[in-house]
């Protein structure tokens, strides 16, 4: 154990090191046996110092009204003051689907660091000011001396009450729709309590991947329903003036169908000339197993002529490469028409 070269504070007990592994992180399970001591130490491999608290790879959790922990940090000395104090939370986004499994590959790595003087041997991280996650290590410098902690963020789910009860306090209830099914009202993975993360670099409850949410976006997920409501908003008036141009008629209930179709990608109606009227895009195919995915049977000659399930079989492999498996030979594309389809037969 690295020990401070002056004699440890009345509180804290020199404790022999045994690590364990918790999630990739060496964590120790030390407890303290003297029966008057108020403190149990934790020291991993590559942390340093002598610590009161926190104990090494602890867990702290934003709640589920997204509010950031209390991580009260402090360190014992007898060194004079003042001490350089030093803090980084990082965060790897691995994708995870919706599914309760082991993460995939990394696809963005999220970052926020800082640094102080202060005379207190203690700090509290809520002292940061942005609700983010991942791993937060802590340093020290106190004269020659580097003592070092990590311990890890993580995230409560809030309900689908909570979600819902918050679109409707910024009047935008019709976004729940669109939350079941871009997430099923699901912002973290239960299994590992970190943001879901789609291939795409979707994240979070509205998947919000265009333009790319901030590290708080993605972690608060109040603040990221406020992104939410606010992509909607612009999605909002692009189909209004598209369904509105040359006078045209429609109902407030097809404005949200086109919204909430330009939220996946497209416009969902396609004005009918003789008949005066809007109708669904009846040149887009969807494979109904999927949720967003068809195929253009009007423009693109590969499939015109074919069914689902042929054009369902060729291309179905191609799925999980996402924007690399669209090519000349297999052009399926994600559908905003489809998107809606399937909102609406689950719905």
């Amino acid at each position: 154990m690295a020990t401070s070269k002056n004699a440890p504070s009345k509180k804290l007990d020199k404790v022999s090191q045994t690590n364990t592994l918790s999630k990739g992180v060496a964590s120790a399970s030390v407890t303290n046996k003297t029966k008057k001591s108020l403190t149990k130490v934790v020291v991993v491999e590559t942390d340093s110092g002598e610590w009161v608290k926190p104990a090494t790879g602890e867990k702290f959790y934003i709640d589920d009204e997204a509010r950031f922990p209390e991580i009260a940090f402090e360190i014992t000395t007898e060194i004079e003051p003042p001490y350089k104090w030093l803090w980084e939370i990082s965060w790897e986004a691995k994708v995870s689907g919706l599914r309760e499994k082991a993460r995939g590959k990394l696809v963005q790595t999220f970052k926020e660091q800082g640094n102080f003087d202060q005379r207190a041997k203690t700090w509290d991280a809520k002292k940061i000011g942005k609700v983010i996650g991942g791993k937060l290590v802590v340093k020290v410098i106190v004269d020659k001396q580097v003592f070092k902690r990590t311990v890890y963020i993580l995230g409560k789910q809030p309900t689908q009450k909570q979600v819902d009860d918050y679109l409707i306090s910024k009047n935008a209830g019709s976004l729940s729709k669109l939350i079941k099914q871009e997430s099923q009202h699901k912002h973290f993975i239960l299994l590992d309590s970190e943001p879901i993360v789609s291939g795409d670099k979707g994240y979070g409850l509205a998947q919000l991947t265009t333009p790319p949410p901030t590290f708080e976006q993605i972690w608060q997920w109040r603040k990221h329903l406020d992104e939410a409501i606010k992509l909607f908003e612009i999605k909002r008036k692009i189909a209004k003036n598209y369904l509105g141009k040359k006078d045209r008629q429609y109902t407030n209930e097809m404005l949200e169908v086109e919204a909430i179709s330009r939220w996946n990608g497209g416009e969902y109606h396609t004005y009918n000339d003789s008949k005066k009227t809007w109708e669904r895009n009846p040149n887009i195919l969807c494979d109904t197993a999927t949720g967003n995915i068809g195929w253009d049977i009007s423009a693109q000659k590969l499939n015109m002529g074919k069914t689902e399930a042929e054009l369902r079989k060729r291309d179905k492999d191609q799925y999980s490469k996402m924007r690399e498996g669209q090519t000349e030979e297999h052009p399926w594309h994600y559908s905003g028409v489809c998107y809606i389809d399937h909102v609406q037969k689950t719905n």
